[in-house]
């Protein structure tokens, strides 16, 4: 049995969520934003990034490219000299054996 409001609901299905809020002013994105505050932040089902509000108000410096953040941070690593050891590795063994892992 089909329920009578069921193809109400259809439509509403296929909604587009960025271009709605591609559509909205700056003033409604903030009231948006304030009615969205009232989320309670101890439900575990939404993702943390959703718990709390947006504390960023830097635009974005570019897109992401991960390809060029690893070789940027390979190259960093590369040229980062290590530190010296002050004692250098001898593989000298100190203490007693424990007596359970010797054999008789």
């Amino acid at each position: 049995m089909s329920l009578p409001f069921r193809k109400e609901l259809e439509k509403y299905k296929n909604i587009n969520e960025d271009e709605i809020l591609s559509k909205l002013s700056e003033d409604e994105l903030k009231q948006l934003e304030h009615v969205l505050d009232d989320l309670d932040p101890e439900n575990a089902l939404l993702p943390a990034g959703f718990r709390q509000k947006d504390q960023t108000t830097k635009p974005a410096t570019g897109p992401f490219d991960r390809e060029r953040l690893l070789s940027y941070l390979e190259k960093q690593a590369l040229e980062h000299k290590d530190r010296e050891d002050f004692v250098p590795f001898t593989g000298e063994k100190k203490g007693a054996r424990p007596t359970c892992f010797q054999t008789a």
